[in-house]
């Protein structure tokens, strides 16, 4: 009785290369649509609305929360999305539901303190997930070091969720004072030459004389 071919193949040590290994990955069915200029331009206008919301953190930031979410998962691959997407949703849930308060966003029609104005950290709550995420969707590709920085910047914003009380504060203040300098380098690295990359204005070398 002979068994299947390829399983006896993989026994043996013998692991041949076959059409399908070659084949690129198929486009993940989920977000297949996200990259289209209608998608495109719905998501500038979302990103328009939160950015004019800026001024009331309470309605702003945990919006915004919910839309880095949804951009970093459009970003992964489907096993980087299936190994991260339930501890990503809760901490991203629970840090909304911090940031609205006691009374979520209901508080906007309460009227506010005019002494009580808007802290420096109250801008970076809205501004850094709302720059990380409009980065994560807009980008072209993830496999510069800016856009591997943004990410793993995004990734760290929302996890910071997970933490006990007001952890979260820690994490994103340090991430927010810290973007302007991890991003410049990183912008310096992407745009300086490769030291092994053919320049365009080389001359070619000249052949050798028999």
């Amino acid at each position: 009785m002979t068994g299947n071919p390829r399983e006896q193949q993989k026994r043996n040590g013998y692991h041949p290369i076959t059409l399908h290994d070659v084949q690129p990955d198929p486009p993940d069915p989920f977000f297949a649509n996200l990259d289209s200029p209608a998608s495109r331009s719905i998501a500038a206008v979302v990103f328009l609305f939160i950015f004019s919301l800026s001024g009331n953190s309470t309605v702003a930031a945990p919006l915004v929360m919910l839309v880095l979410l949804a951009c970093l998962l459009f970003r992964m691959n489907p096993q980087q999305r299936a190994l991260t997407a339930v501890p990503l949703t809760f901490s991203a849930v629970r840090l909304a539901t911090h940031l609205a308060g006691p009374l979520g966003i209901w508080r906007c029609t309460m009227p506010s303190s005019p002494a009580a104005g808007i802290a420096h950290w109250d801008m970076g709550v809205v501004w850094l997930p709302l720059f990380l995420a409009t980065y994560l969707f807009f980008t072209s590709t993830i496999d510069t070091n800016t856009s591997r920085v943004v990410f793993w910047y995004a990734l760290a914003v929302l996890l910071s969720g997970l933490l006990p009380g007001e952890g979260y504060t820690v994490v994103c203040a340090m991430l927010y004072y810290t973007l302007f300098f991890v991003i410049l380098v990183t912008i310096v690295t992407d745009l300086s030459p490769k030291p092994n990359a053919a320049r365009p204005w080389a001359t070619p070398p000249e052949p050798a004389r028999a």
